[in-house]
């Protein structure tokens, strides 16, 4: 009974996926293009990225002192919140999950072009890879939600027939069964693998 309940779910799971096909690619160009313009923006305008890239360095600075354990917990505890604040604020028409997934893409497009200066492509790869497979997907997908659920509030506006009540629960039972543990997971490897593949690569 309970394997039959777990397949059920997983099914259920993977066809909700299947839904989000199309909110995942606008989300992904999204991302991909304000990560381009975050690398090119000291290109243009060094003395500004410079400045900005010391004010992100030193929001951030406290973290350091952390040891591994809380280290974890604070990164996954950032990136939990504010994956799930882009899906449930969706709601909004959409618009918070796409600024969110912007606003991130061109810090790591700023950050990448500056340390890279730096310490190098190589050091960056180590860095970001190893959780960053993981981590950026699951980001990537509670902004597709987000936006799908703004979508849907549009379609509500139009008049269609839509249960939204049930769409929110989905969509965050679906958070709860995949994007947080595996967030989980990515803040793991961040801070218990991440060192060791850097220590490799230096």
């Amino acid at each position: 009974m309970q394997k039959g309940k777990i397949k059920t779910g997983y099914h259920n799971d993977m066809q909700y996926v299947r839904t989000l096909g199309s909110y995942f690619l606008a989300i992904a160009v999204i991302f991909i293009i304000s990560l381009a313009a975050g690398y090119c923006y000291p290109l243009y305008f060094p003395e500004e990225a410079t400045a900005s890239f010391e004010e992100i360095g030193g929001m951030f600075e406290w973290i350091t002192s952390l040891n591994p354990v809380l280290l974890m917990l604070a990164i996954f505890a950032n990136n939990a919140l504010k994956s799930f604040a882009a899906l449930l604020f969706g709601l909004g028409f959409g618009i918070i999950p796409v600024l969110f997934v912007a606003s991130n893409g061109f810090i790591v497009g700023l950050v990448v072009n500056l340390s890279s200066k730096t310490e190098g492509l190589l050091f960056i790869a180590a860095a970001i890879t190893p959780h960053g497979i993981i981590e950026i997907p699951m980001i990537l997908l509670s902004a597709a939600i987000g936006l799908r659920l703004g979508c849907l509030m549009f379609s509500v506006i139009k008049g269609k027939t839509i249960d939204v009540k049930y769409e929110v629960k989905k969509s965050v039972t679906f958070y709860l069964h995949w994007i947080m543990p595996l967030l989980f997971l990515s803040a793991l490897i961040e801070c218990f693998i991440t060192p060791l593949v850097i220590l490799l690569v230096l």
